[in-house]
């Protein structure tokens, strides 16, 4: 890009900018929800012209490349039934920039169409509809995938006299969701995602049926009481118009009796789970192959009849050849596990979800790893 280019582009995103803070100005009297919702719509409206301004100056960029999954980003239908396998990646600079996503990518020579957030729920700015995100991941011709957090304790309580005390929450928290307690939060949600329009993911509670990591787990909530919150919680964003989001169901394989928390064909787009190799570096861990993590509940996970997300698939470098075992993941993919339709790469540094220690989950600096993706990609569609 010239220097002229360069601050046609400046002047560009300037010029939205003031525009958004006149139009914030004259919502001054506005509720604090409100307010923010008008500064997220508008800072989206900001980045995507900015991002077109750019695209145009800079000729074809990334979202030409992914033409080929245009029937995918631009329809919810289509999504809903792949005929191809769709990669992805989360990367831990998530919101904050989408760089580690695109280097990744050059790394491995294959394109990534779908890109996975985190969001919890709560009151803070960064816990409402991210539409400013969506718009980034949007714009650079990818598929956004929200892994939706139900932390119930982050609502403040004199916002909300009418929910339990922080402390009273989780306990059947979910029962909670299912009757309505938390519709003001959901119906935001629902509201913003039909008005975003372009066809989201969302993987809403997951790995519900562990009862160890997340409060909307077993120890706090029945099966009965997860299926009812998640039918409620879909139920809701049907009635707000929102049929572009995707509803991605992924419960831990690990645990027993995880098919009971299926909430139902007609509730269900996609049935997902993780496949992350930990390695010796815990007395519950040890070298896991794929298809021990995956491959003997592929079966099941299968039999939903539904694409099957790999939602989160990594190997820590402890205690084997992580560059074999990726190999030996991807090579077979389409082949061993064909109902497989979506495989992202977690991309984490400093992941300290389960462990005492941070671990690192990314791969880009390592040569031997990329190489090795890179050569087991050979059936990805460009």
């Amino acid at each position: 890009m010239t220097r002229r280019q360069r601050l046609v582009v400046v002047l560009v995103f300037l010029a939205c900018a003031a525009a958004s803070v006149a139009g914030l100005a004259a919502l001054g009297s506005a509720s604090t929800g409100p307010l923010s919702s008008a500064l997220g719509w508008l800072g989206a409206l900001t980045g995507s012209v900015e991002h077109r301004v750019r695209d145009r100056l800079e000729g074809p960029g990334r979202r030409t490349r992914l033409a080929w999954a245009t029937p995918y980003r631009d329809g919810a239908e289509r999504l809903r039934r792949p005929d191809v396998v769709l990669l992805g990646a989360y990367d831990g600079a998530i919101p904050r920039t989408l760089d580690g996503v695109v280097a990744l990518e050059d790394r491995i020579g294959a394109p990534l169409p779908i890109v996975q957030a985190y969001a919890a729920w709560g009151d803070r700015p960064e816990q409402q509809f991210p539409v400013q995100l969506l718009t980034a991941i949007a714009g650079l011709g990818s598929i956004p995938l929200v892994t939706w957090e139900p932390w119930l304790s982050d609502f403040e309580s004199g916002r909300h006299p009418e929910i339990a005390l922080r402390d009273a929450r989780d306990r059947h928290g979910l029962a909670a969701v299912a009757r309505g307690d938390y519709d003001f939060y959901i119906d935001a949600w629902a509201a913003s995602a039909a008005r975003f329009g372009k066809p989201i993911m969302i993987r809403f509670g997951h790995e519900m049926n562990d009862p160890y990591r997340y409060p909307w787990g077993p120890q706090n909530n029945t099966k009965e009481e997860y299926v009812a919150a998640w039918r409620h919680v879909v139920d809701r964003f049907r009635r707000a118009s929102a049929t572009n989001v995707v509803w991605v169901w992924s419960p831990h394989v690990a645990y027993e009796y995880w098919d009971l928390y299926y909430p139902g064909d007609e509730y269900v787009d996609w049935v997902a789970t993780g496949v992350l190799n930990f390695g010796p570096i815990a007395q519950w861990s040890k070298w896991w192959t794929v298809e021990e993590i995956f491959g003997t509940k592929y079966e099941r996970l299968a039999s939903f009849g539904k694409p099957i997300m790999i939602a989160e698939l990594g190997s820590l470098a402890v205690g084997g050849d992580r560059a074999t075992w990726y190999r030996e993941a991807l090579s077979s993919l389409p082949t061993r596990y064909p109902a497989v339709k979506g495989l992202l790469f977690f991309q984490v540094r400093d992941d300290q979800t389960v462990t005492y220690q941070k671990v690192d989950w990314t791969f880009t600096d390592d040569s031997l790893v990329t190489s090795a993706v890179r050569s087991s990609l050979g059936w990805a569609p460009r």
